[in-house]
């Protein structure tokens, strides 16, 4: 099946679509000056996700006034817009996992997991063998998203974050492992049947990981 979302490189046209997830998503937002600054940076891959134009208004079979996407603007915009994004770094052969968020209104659609996989694919791509993050420790459903690609804890930081609240250290499986490449095949998968299934929600985990 065809897939009804389509990945593609951030760019500074997209920024204030991606505010307003990042705003309703992190008690502690990055900064528009911060995703200039990272984009800007030739080690730092951000990405977006859209609807495909013939998607444009409808999700998984609900249909969603177009209006809402640009209201306030002067005339609809030439592309549909952005719905969640992701970021990370390239470090030699690693790859430090920055950001993945999506637009409240289009969670608990695989939309976190699909854009998990791209990013896991363009690690891959640009040579990295491992990939790690932090993540809060309150934010058990994202600890248990990245467990589900494989991730494991290998230590913590301590008041890592500007509310004091600590983070764990958590590291990938070997990407170009047979361990990793089967765990990531059986995901997307689990993902086609579900778009497949017309939007069966999922657990919502991973619509917003920092």
């Amino acid at each position: 099946m065809a897939l009804p979302y389509v990945i593609e490189p951030m760019t500074p046209a997209d920024l204030d679509e991606v505010m307003a997830i990042e705003r309703a998503s992190f008690p502690l937002p990055w900064s528009k000056r911060a995703f200039l600054s990272e984009l800007s940076l030739p080690y730092s891959v951000f990405r977006v996700a859209r609807l495909r134009r013939e998607e444009w208004g409808r999700v998984a079979g609900e249909v969603t006034a177009p209006r809402r996407w640009w209201s306030g603007r002067r005339s609809r915009p030439e592309r549909p817009p952005v719905l969640g994004y992701t970021g990370f770094q390239v470090i030699l052969d690693e790859g430090h996992i920055m950001t993945v968020a999506v637009h409240p209104e289009h969670r608990r659609r695989g939309l976190g997991t699909l854009l998990l996989l791209d990013l896991f694919e363009q690690a891959r791509l640009r040579g990295v063998r491992r990939l790690t993050l932090e993540v809060r420790v309150s934010n058990l459903a994202a600890q248990r998203l990245y467990q589900a690609f494989g991730f494991h804890l290998e230590g913590r930081r301590l008041r890592y974050y500007g509310d004091g609240e600590d983070a764990l250290i958590m590291w990938s499986e070997t990407l170009d492992s047979l361990e990793s490449q089967a765990r990531l095949e059986a995901l997307r998968g689990q993902l086609l049947a579900r778009l497949e299934a017309q939007g069966v929600p999922d657990s919502g985990a991973g619509d917003f990981v920092r």
